[in-house]
């Protein structure tokens, strides 16, 4: 007697395949063209072969999914009211769009800047003590021990209160709602535990916080602070114009040697999020490493790949990164500032590589499909040491790849229905059968129909067929 499919849907793999087209043939390079993208990672698509019923009309099935998917969508009660602050949604439940603009501050400013941000992580640091040492502490209590003149009695101010109040009281509001957030989730069961952490002088990053009215036709309204006797502040010249802020908790950042501000603004209607099942144009989404992402379109009997081995390049960028960090700690203190620049450009570069591709593939999903099945992909778990059955290597070209980033992306753009992909790359998605022999090979053969087809537009049809199955016996 045959053993049982491991897994419930792979015993339903056969008779749903021949009405989907297939993937027989995808592994071999001429069947993929260049999509017309003016792009680094030069997308890839390939046609798939007709399903073996040619009668079945799979827009009229793609169709009747999606109907039953909005309905199942829009009979799920919404989620009650959150204890945890985010910072997109308001109480009136429209949502808010966060801008980023380029810093362009001039020497003084730069060096208003810096103190500005030191002064607000020494707030935020002395909040985080008060809070260690009194869990249970109000906003007040913390502001007054830590912001007030009355709570700093014996220190000398005179370094600390060029800063506006407003902008030190951030400080405080950013630690006291990460305490809260912390152990909301604790209490959920989100996360095991929960610490609340100093920051680092020397970390990459730093930022602070300011409200609306410390912002004014461009200028950061700070007096007489890192500028010359008799001086004025001048106005910060930025990316786009920006002659006020909409609303307060606006966060001014440093990042890789560069300055951005971070503000909201308020959404159109055009700009809210697109909900999904609105129709036939559906697709399954396989995500990976040497390949970011594998599209399967059963509509249009196609397949698409986005950057696609490109994971050597973003590699070799941290490779050289690294060797970079590494001499710098032996260069003498001009050169390894000069190298602490270049290694900050590096960081920056691989980051664009990486958002670049994310906008495109976002948009591109966006225009082209009404419903999108994206699995569950945790990185952080399956990188975890002790845990993981990956290399180094895998585990940081995973990581550089940042696909929980993309997952916000994409949510914030049109609703994503998530799946889960167990098992969805050894399973043939022509016959069912069990490849216990894939390893990290880039091709799925068969043992069992001897079909042979690419790895990722094999495993992508099956998160489909996978999602179905469960869709139509839950």
């Amino acid at each position: 007697m045959a053993n049982p499919p491991p897994e419930p849907w792979i015993g339903s793999v056969a008779p749903e395949s021949v009405l989907w087209p297939g993937v027989e043939g995808t592994q071999q390079a001429a069947e993929w063209h260049n999509a017309p993208i003016n792009t680094w990672f030069l997308p890839k698509y390939a046609h798939l072969p007709h399903p073996v019923v040619p009668d079945e009309d799979i827009g009229g099935m793609l169709t009747q999914l999606s109907a039953t998917l909005r309905q199942r969508l829009d009979a799920v009660p919404p989620p009650p009211p959150s204890r945890r602050t985010r910072p997109g949604e308001r109480p009136d439940n429209s949502r808010l769009k966060t801008y980023r603009t380029r810093l362009r501050p001039n020497t003084q400013q730069k060096e208003a800047l810096r103190k500005t941000a030191g002064i607000f992580r020494w707030t935020y640091n002395r909040a985080v003590a008060y809070l260690k040492a009194h869990p249970n502490a109000s906003l007040t209590d913390v502001r007054e021990h830590s912001v007030t003149e009355d709570g700093l009695p014996l220190m000398n101010l005179s370094w600390v209160t060029p800063v506006p109040y407003s902008i030190r009281e951030q400080a405080c509001l950013e630690a006291h709602t990460a305490l809260r957030n912390g152990l909301a989730d604790v209490r959920d069961g989100k996360i095991p535990n929960f610490e609340l952490k100093f920051r680092k002088k020397r970390a990459l990053f730093s930022s602070f916080r300011i409200r609306k009215r410390d912002w004014d036709g461009g200028c950061l309204k700070i007096p007489n602070f890192g500028l010359g006797p008799g001086q004025r502040q001048t106005k910060i010249q930025t990316g786009i114009d920006v002659p006020s802020l909409e609303h307060d908790g606006a966060c001014i950042k440093q990042e890789n040697g560069s300055w951005f501000l971070l503000g909201q603004k308020d959404m159109g209607e055009e700009k809210m999020r697109v909900p999904a099942a609105r129709g036939p144009e559906m697709c399954a989404i396989d995500p990976g490493v040497r390949t970011f992402a594998t599209i399967y379109d059963p509509l249009r009997g196609m397949a698409a790949k986005f950057g696609d081995g490109e994971h050597k390049r973003l590699f070799r960028l941290g490779t050289h990164l690294d060797d970079l960090i590494s001499r710098s700690t032996q260069a003498t203190a001009k050169k390894r500032y000069r190298m602490r620049r270049a290694a900050n450009r590096l960081r920056a570069r691989i980051r664009h590589l990486v958002d670049e591709l994310h906008w495109k593939l976002r948009g591109y999903l966006k225009q082209n499909f009404d419903t999108v099945l994206l699995p569950t992909f945790n990185a952080h778990q399956m990188s975890r040491r002790g845990q993981r059955r990956i290399g180094r290597k895998t585990v940081r070209a995973m990581m550089t790849w940042a696909h929980g980033r993309f997952r916000s992306r994409l949510n914030e753009a049109m609703e994503v229905v998530e799946v889960v992909e167990d098992w969805t790359s050894k399973v043939c998605s022509t016959c069912g059968t069990v490849n216990h022999r894939l390893g990290g090979s880039e091709i799925h053969r068969c043992p069992g129909c001897l079909t042979v087809s690419d790895r990722d537009v094999n495993g992508a049809k099956n998160i489909f067929l996978h999602w179905k199955y469960d869709f139509l016996n839950q």
